[in-house]
């Protein structure tokens, strides 16, 4: 699809969209955001579609999940699979940046200055935060401001640690301090805060397993038993002959009787796989929030948490329908 027409139909989204797309695509680092926008809309599109043609109910139901699914996807996919990749990219950089500080020490104690430290501090195996020490390099021998570069510098990456070191730095050049012994106390910091970091993920890794068990394994095996038990007591009802069974009740008198109960199977099953892409759902995001201390990071576990658990419900389904017939 021609690039002009797909930026056309980008600018047609509400403006609250659009900016927020904008925001993320520059933490990204992705220069043609509508593109990359409205393809990933189009393929929460389609995987709505993949879902609600999967899901065994009337055609009706099919078509109002489809529609409202796909009106969620629209939205949702772009700014979420944007979204992880600007927090990737921030992941990659906080990782590596002790590192980075180091070098740009040891290259300010040999007489660099600090747009030259950047430069020959901007390895390849730095990443994305290579390519960020290059630009502010660049930015600073065209004759832009030290301290400009830097807010520059912060202001494409969404890391509040990051931010912070780039704070210290340019204080520390307005200042006149000892740059070279501040960026060296601040990469044991950052190393030590990144270390505790993975310390605290290692502690709570046994309620992310309870919630994965409670949620992908526990749940989907109920609600197939449940669903089995009511396809079973329904068809126990089909069989039974009413007029002798209200025979039977009353004695041949006028008294108690029975009815067949109107239960909707094809209902059960719409409920019980929104309630586990609900639960499963929430789950990712729960999980995010302990392990990452944010929620939007469990965006990437919602996909395969809410796949496991339809599998194992209509798996379990199937097995405990063909073992008690």
């Amino acid at each position: 699809m021609n690039r002009s027409l797909m930026k056309a139909i980008f600018e047609l989204n509400p403006g609250m969209f659009k900016d927020t797309i904008s925001e993320e695509a520059k933490y990204a680092d992705i220069e043609d955001y509508e593109h990359t926008s409205l393809y990933f809309s189009l393929l929460g599109i389609f995987v709505s579609g993949v879902i609600a043609g999967l899901i065994p109910v009337s055609l009706q139901i099919k078509a109002g999940i489809f529609i409202g699914l796909g009106s969620i996807a629209y939205f949702f996919t772009p700014y979420i699979t944007i979204s992880l990749l600007a927090q990737k990219r921030k992941n990659e950089m906080e990782r590596v940046l002790p590192d980075a500080l180091m070098l740009i020490s040891t290259n300010l104690k040999s007489g660099s200055s600090i747009n030259r430290a950047f430069l020959i501090s901007a390895r390849d195996e730095f990443g994305p935060l290579a390519d960020e020490l290059r630009k502010t390099a660049i930015e600073i021998s065209g004759g832009k401001s030290v301290t400009d570069s830097l807010d520059s510098m912060r202001g494409r990456v969404k890391s509040e640690l990051f931010a912070d070191t780039l704070k210290v730095l340019s204080d520390a050049l307005e200042s006149g301090g000892n740059t070279a012994d501040l960026l060296d106390s601040s990469a044991d910091d950052i190393r030590s805060s990144l270390e505790l970091r993975q310390e605290i993920q290692s502690s709570i890794r046994m309620y992310v397993i309870f919630i994965l068990m409670a949620a992908v394994v526990g749940a989907p095996v109920l609600f197939s038993i449940t669903v089995y038990m009511s396809e079973t007591t329904t068809q126990m009802w089909e069989q039974t002959n009413m007029q002798d069974a209200n025979q039977f009740a009353s004695g041949g008198s006028q008294g108690m009787s029975f009815s067949q109960p109107d239960v909707n199977t094809d209902f059960l099953t719409f409920f019980s796989i929104a309630a586990l892409t609900i639960s499963n759902s929430f789950a990712g995001l729960i999980i995010s929030q302990i392990k990452n201390g944010n929620i939007r990071e469990g965006a990437k576990y919602i996909p395969f948490t809410v796949m496991i658990s339809i599998v194992i419900f209509l798996g379990v389904n199937t097995a405990v329908t063909a073992a008690l017939g």
